[in-house]
């Protein structure tokens, strides 16, 4: 005599079917996710390491002074090594005197033709790999990209004073400059371009109301 099987035996049957090729289907669901996510950061470390090659390249033939746009630029590429290699990248502010009072007592073309000698003077006084930053409205910046402790950046820092404080000859005057500097260092005091040139500011500024330090760290 045949055996018969209950419409509940019958759902058990189908629930297992369901269970095995369901989680077949999600299997294959999930495969497909991981290797497209696989792609997609294969291609992100392409598309990155195509991106460091032509910055690595374009170091090259960059000069040891540079402006806003090339910081921008070049920025990214040294904030990504800082982050793969645990390293630290430093901004130097150097202040060099009021502008305005300088334009006032030299005229504005003596008053820029000072401010190029004093970037030549921190390109001369910069070590190798190191950039002269230049920004709008005559900030000067000294872009430290990988340095070990901030014991160098306060040699670096006493360099950039001596040297420009020198007696720098121009149409027959000596003009003597009192300049400080301010420091900002990745990523403790911020993590982005423009959080580091403002920390490196304010500490600048501490440095001008203190008024007996020649250099002073961003907190």
């Amino acid at each position: 005599m045949r055996k018969k099987t209950s419409h509940r035996g019958l759902d058990d049957i189908g629930r297992a079917w369901g269970w095995l090729f369901g989680n077949r289907s999600n299997r294959r669901v999930e495969r497909v996710q991981i290797e497209t996510a696989e792609k997609q950061i294969a291609g992100s470390i392409e598309d990155e390491q195509k991106l460091m090659k032509k910055v690595q390249e374009d170091l090259l033939t960059l000069s040891p002074l540079i402006d806003r746009t090339e910081l921008e630029r070049i920025f990214p590429f040294f904030k990504t090594k800082a982050d793969r290699y645990g390293m630290r990248i430093a901004f130097l502010n150097v202040f060099v005197g009021d502008c305005e009072k300088m334009n006032h007592m030299l005229g504005q073309k003596d008053c820029e033709n000072l401010l190029n000698q004093i970037c030549d003077k921190i390109v001369s006084l910069s070590r190798k790999d190191e950039f002269a930053v230049k920004l709008d409205g005559n900030e000067l910046y000294l872009f430290v990209p990988f340095f070990q402790t901030e014991e160098e950046l306060c040699l670096l820092s006493e360099r950039l004073v001596k040297g420009i404080e020198e007696a720098i000859q121009m149409e027959g005057r000596n003009l003597s400059l009192s300049s400080r500097v301010g420091i900002s260092i990745y990523p403790k005091n911020g993590k982005t371009l423009d959080k580091l040139l403002t920390a490196a500011n304010k500490a600048l500024q501490k440095a001008d109301d203190a008024n007996k330090r020649l250099y002073y760290f961003a907190i």
